[in-house]
């Protein structure tokens, strides 16, 4: 009999938390039915609506130069005063959990959107409505805006982008939008290695961000439109670049130069100039992807070898006329009132080797000079005397006298090839200082 009632005891029990948890869910069932009696999510909640953005929290963006677009990840955070959701609290039921499709929400909308049509960045997430009617929204948004790249210190890029939310039907006097925090909030994962090093960071690199409330006023509305602005500091950032970019670039406008330091008289000179032309091209070719997304100017990188370009044509038709001053035949040689300015040119352009080489042999002949004087040596390589002084030379300077007019020509090439020389140090030293924010 005793263990009957006890088993009676229990099972009354049972029922009756079984009640209280039943009482709980219709309390809360009944809360919702109440305050969405008679409800209309289209209209204002009053007469002026305040929104105050609490909070912008940043978890991702990325930066497209080639679509000129931005993507961010962030958290949204923002309230507003809806008094027809007040209740009642029943024991411990302090919030609810409101759909969007239920309750009247603000029109926040994305006016800068890079893909036309999506003007609800923000999905269906879940509302809490709190007993005094104050409804938080905190939903995880998708923002892809347009943010023209400006690409004239590519790769070192700076690119200020810009959000802005705002309603998309209501004015200022209806829809009001209040800031809390006049900075969003920086809340990008990390991971880094055991020497310190980020290995998770990103191409691109936040300078700094804002939020700004402005008020704009159209022709067609004398009411004020209240916006939300976003707006971030991009650098690029990308040390590879230092490798596949800037470095080739300076490589290749120091590689000019070395054209003018080879003899006058080398073929290689012209050889040389045509590897440097197609080295440049491929350069070029190389950063065209990036140029032709750049749409109102180009890179100042891509310009500085573009310029290099010219030079090395310009630099590979000199090194054909040296050519041709250092190997054509000359009936006569250099013309005297040219004679005495290479002779003071020599010291300083450091060529007194073609200097001592042209006086000297025009040293070693007379004045007149008579076939029976000019005698031949033995031998694979020919021999010229003169006046009892032995010339040795090869079978092209058989007859003193052309060896002479072509030492003189030659000579002239050099001391060209040495102010083209300095003319392109010269130019390439101004690249440099010019170009100096990209290298």
């Amino acid at each position: 009999m005793r263990t009957g009632s006890l088993f009676l005891f229990a099972a009354l029990l049972f029922m009756a938390e079984e009640c209280r948890g039943s009482g709980d869910y219709m309390n809360e069932q009944d809360i919702r039915r109440q305050i969405l009696r008679n409800y209309d999510r289209t209209t204002l909640p009053a007469r002026k609506t305040i929104v105050r953005l609490r909070r912008v929290t940043i978890k991702h963006f990325d930066v497209d130069p080639a679509s000129h677009t931005l993507a961010i990840d962030a958290w949204l955070i923002y309230d507003w005063l809806d008094p027809r959701l007040q209740y009642v609290p029943v024991d411990n039921i302090q919030k609810l959990s409101m759909s969007p499709r239920d309750i009247w929400m603000p029109d926040i909308s994305l006016y800068n959107e890079a893909k036309m049509g999506n003007v609800n960045p923000f999905g269906d997430t879940l509302t809490l409505v709190y007993p005094d009617g104050r409804v938080l929204h905190a939903p995880p948004a998708k923002l892809h805006t347009s943010c023209v790249a400006d690409l004239t210190y590519w790769p070192h890029d700076t690119h200020n982008c810009s959000v802005v939310l705002g309603s998309w039907v209501h004015h200022g006097y209806t829809i009001d939008f209040r800031l809390l925090e006049k900075e969003p909030k920086i809340d990008i994962s990390q991971r880094l290695t055991d020497d310190g090093r980020n290995i998770s960071r990103a191409e691109w690199e936040l300078v700094s961000a804002s939020l700004i409330r402005k008020e704009n006023n159209y022709e067609c509305c004398p009411e004020p439109y209240v916006s939300i602005w976003l707006t971030l500091t991009l650098q690029h950032y990308a040390p590879a670049f230092f490798w596949t970019v800037k470095l080739p670039a300076v490589g290749l406008s120091l590689l000019t130069l070395v054209l003018f330091l080879l003899p006058p008289a080398a073929g290689e000179k012209v050889t040389l100039g045509g590897f440097c032309l197609v080295l440049d091209l491929v350069f070029i070719a190389y950063t065209s992807s990036t140029v032709a997304h750049s749409p109102s100017h180009t890179p100042l990188i891509v310009e500085m070898v573009s310029q290099q370009l010219i030079l090395v044509i310009v630099s590979v038709v000199t090194s054909v006329l040296v050519l041709r001053l250092a190997h054509d035949p000359h009936s006569a040689g250099v013309p005297l009132v040219m004679r005495r300015p290479l002779a003071k040119l020599a010291p300083v352009l450091c060529l007194n080797n073609y200097n001592n080489l042209v006086s000297g042999f025009r040293r070693t002949l007379p004045h007149s000079l008579k076939s029976e004087e000019v005698e031949l040596g033995s031998g694979s390589v020919g021999g010229v005397n003169i006046g009892g002084v032995s010339v040795a030379g090869s079978t092209t300077a058989l007859f003193p006298h052309e060896s002479t007019i072509r030492n003189e020509w030659v000579f002239l090439a050099a001391v060209l090839d040495r102010l083209c020389f300095i003319l392109f140090a010269f130019v390439c030293l101004v690249n440099f200082i010019r170009f100096h924010g990209v290298l």
